[in-house]
């Protein structure tokens, strides 16, 4: 089997899946089973994928380069010509990746209908984007989401405006949604990992948690580094004298010889890598009669 040969050869074997990966002299166009790529895994240029009844697709970019990369595309399509293709904005992206890439073209192209001469020419290479999602759909059998369907009707700059507005709600709704439900996980991980039932919590957001190890003795932070509780608990004073004294920046202290304290302020302190809420530290310590 060889491996190492012309820019051609790459082509046909990769589509024709003879073998599982072959390229050329220099390495600037290559395959590794399913996906053919220009100088690097950066720039995939097409990948084989089947639907769920098994029928055989490629997936062909829509991105270009330099010259050199626009001429292995040209290459590697008229290799795959007998295999139905699709064209998307990126072939090493997930489906969801994909409509929000589909989306992004679309507004670029509308943007630029409120001074327009021809707008009819920027409705038309809507209409070409969103036949491409709608092949892709029809292939996978996948809805697409109604945001991007409600892009490619877009005829007016209005339209557009319209579409903008009821997209940013939408959005906003779902992000909204989002940010309560992992406030809702996060709530119960919490919970169990204070009572020790698990050792690790995944942080949403960016402060740092306290928990108090009674058998060690020790206050443990979810980034999973301990401290001594005589040591925290003057380390806790320490907090309250600074913030009564007004804070500070860049504050020129240690804490156990091995932690810089960068910030302490009525709001959070800044210690190494955390960030803790004094909200979360005075709870803590109140628990602990401090």
């Amino acid at each position: 089997m060889k491996t190492v040969v012309d820019k051609h050869t790459v082509a046909h074997l990769w589509a024709n899946q003879e073998q599982d990966h072959a390229r050329t002299p220099t390495g600037n166009l290559y395959f590794n089973a399913r996906g053919i790529f220009s100088y690097g895994s950066h720039f995939m240029i097409a990948r084989h994928v089947e639907n769920a009844e098994g029928v055989r697709a490629i997936l062909m970019t829509k991105r270009t380069y330099s010259n050199t990369t626009n001429g292995q595309i040209n290459i590697v399509k008229s290799a795959a010509r007998h295999i139905k293709q699709l064209l998307v904005p990126d072939p090493d992206e997930s489906r969801a990746d994909l409509f929000e890439k589909w989306y992004t073209e679309i507004r670029h192209i509308a943007d630029k209908l409120a001074n327009a001469r021809k707008p009819e020419k920027y409705v038309f290479l809507i209409e070409q984007v969103i036949h491409e999602v709608k092949a892709y759909a029809a292939f996978f059998t996948c809805e697409i989401p109604e945001y991007l369907l409600a892009a490619g009707e877009i005829k007016d700059n209005a339209q557009y405006t319209e579409v903008l507005k009821k997209e940013a709600e939408r959005r906003r709704l779902q992000e909204e949604k989002e940010h309560q439900e992992r406030l809702r996980l996060l709530k119960i991980r919490l919970k169990e990992w204070r009572a020790f039932k698990i050792n690790t919590i995944k942080i949403y957001g960016s402060y740092d948690f306290l928990r108090f190890n009674k058998t060690a003795n020790r206050v443990e932070t979810s980034q999973r580094v301990e401290i001594p509780a005589e040591i925290a608990k003057n380390f806790y004073n320490l907090i309250l004298e600074t913030i009564a004294k007004g804070g500070c920046d860049h504050c020129n202290m240690m804490l156990m010889e091995r932690y810089q304290v960068t910030e302490i302020n009525k709001h959070h302190i800044k210690v190494g890598c955390h960030k803790i809420s004094i909200k979360e530290i005075k709870s803590f310590s109140k628990k602990l009669g401090w």
